[in-house]
């Protein structure tokens, strides 16, 4: 499913569960109730938000992964409930918001009736009637990965048909789904009715078959880079397939004034809020990490931001203080060094809190891909390709790797976390910060992700 299709379900759920609490209003109250209260849309949007926020954390929008029926209707039903309790402490906290006695209980039972018909509806159609018929055109690492990948999303509307390749060498899965050479693709697309060509060819020089690509698409199947479908099914953009070409031309990596602004003025209120808030956690929390190792609470330390400007980053400090007496390494997993508390701020992302006046002085945004130590950099610009590309935005109290992946211990740990930093440098908007900003309050809370 792309984020289109992904935006329009959402919208779309949106509408649902708002006329679920409108249908349950008056089943329970009577058609007057519309003419009554005329805030009544208003709240019905307010609860389908706070429901959806419910849904969210249940991992009912994680389209990626593959969820059983029965998996989705207990999270349904689990988020329904928690939904229950947030309604209930909101219209404590502001009556005006009721509509009336029962209301929201009798509109959640309508919601969760509607809401199951719905996306077991959207399963099945999706199942039955794909978005997508797809062949990949590629013998390389990349066309391994999008074969592997396509076999398993059915639920998102893509069957996978077969591939295409130089002669049949180096063929990426066995024989029998092979369904020609590079030049065949007219006649494999009109055989299999394929919808979708997937262009993942690690050395495209005299092989691409440029004529016959743009008749197909001038006929109405979709031609789509094997990197761009690779984004859409891990939320990473792939490295390894990854053309400098495709960065230049291609949609994304812009930079632009009302954006900037934007994310400036979301994260100076933000920390402020969040500063006010976390201000007793984050004098607990100074206070433990005393009484539980000996030396300074905070851990300061230089990082390269933006453009390679070098600034001293705060955190609460989560390692014994000769952790680097022998130099600079990265942290491993069940690292030594790590106190037992220390631990403990990691993987909840406590020891980070500091950095919050590090983004109000400009030095970081809340959200971008985390800032890295300048012996690091200089080492990772030599190994890691596109490297480089990453210095060119804020860096971020968390981020879209932070969320997604581990903390790195080595090379090729950072090429995955670069993925994940480039489709976020791609996709940059304040919709995206919010949701990542989400995402890592569900890794505080529930300690997913992080190590």
């Amino acid at each position: 499913m792309n984020p289109g299709n992904r935006r329009a379900v959402i919208l779309f759920e949106t509408l649902l569960l708002s006329a679920g609490f409108i249908v349950g209003t008056v089943v329970r109250l009577g058609p007057a109730a519309l003419i009554d209260d005329p805030a009544l849309l208003a709240k019905a949007l307010l609860t389908a938000l706070v429901i959806q926020l419910s849904l969210f954390y249940n991992g009912l929008y994680d389209f990626r992964s593959v969820v059983v029926r029965q998996t989705m209707l207990l999270r349904l039903l689990a988020a329904l409930v928690v939904a229950n309790l947030l309604l209930a402490f909101l219209y404590w906290t502001v009556p005006d918001l009721t509509v009336g006695r029962g209301v929201a209980l009798l509109a959640l039972l309508v919601d969760l009736v509607a809401f199951s018909a719905w996306r077991l509806y959207l399963g099945r159609r999706l199942r039955e009637r794909p978005l997508h018929r797809v062949l990949i055109m590629g013998d390389g690492e990349l066309a391994r990965e999008l074969v592997a990948m396509t076999r398993t999303r059915a639920h998102l509307g893509y069957i996978y048909l077969g591939f295409l390749d130089a002669r049949g060498e180096g063929d990426p899965t066995p024989s029998e789904e092979r369904i020609g050479n590079y030049d065949e693709i007219s006649e494999a697309v009109r055989r299999t009715q394929a919808t979708l060509v997937v262009v993942a060819m690690a050395d495209r020089r005299g092989r691409l078959p440029v004529t016959e690509l743009l008749d197909l698409k001038f006929s109405g199947v979709d031609i789509v880079e094997g990197v761009d479908l690779y984004e859409a099914f891990t939320e990473k953009i792939s490295v390894k397939g990854l053309n400098p070409s495709w960065m230049i031309f291609g949609d994304g990596f812009r930079r632009n004034d009302v954006r900037r602004l934007s994310k400036r003025l979301l994260d100076v209120g933000a920390a402020g809020f969040g500063l006010l808030v976390a201000g007793i956690p984050m004098l607990i929390t100074a206070l433990l990490v005393k009484l539980t190792s000996p030396g300074p609470v905070i851990y300061a330390q230089e990082r390269v931001g933006e453009f390679g400007r070098i600034f001293t980053l705060y955190k609460f400090r989560s390692m014994r203080t000769d952790a680097e007496a022998s130099g600079p390494q990265w942290a491993a997993s069940s690292d030594p060094r790590i106190t037992r508390f220390g631990n403990f701020i990691r993987t909840t992302r406590l020891d980070e809190l500091p950095q919050l006046f590090n983004v109000v002085k400009g030095d970081m945004s809340l959200v971008g891909p985390r800032p890295e130590r300048p012996f690091f950099v200089i080492k990772l610009q030599r190994e890691v390709p596109f490297f480089r590309q990453r210095l060119f935005v804020p860096p971020g109290v968390t981020g879209l790797a932070q969320v997604k992946f581990r903390y790195a211990e080595n090379a090729e740990d950072h090429v995955e976390k670069l993925q994940y930093d480039l489709a976020y440098i791609k996709n940059m908007s304040l919709f995206y910060d919010v949701q990542i900003i989400l995402e890592t309050v569900k890794v505080m809370l529930f300690r997913q992700g992080s190590r």
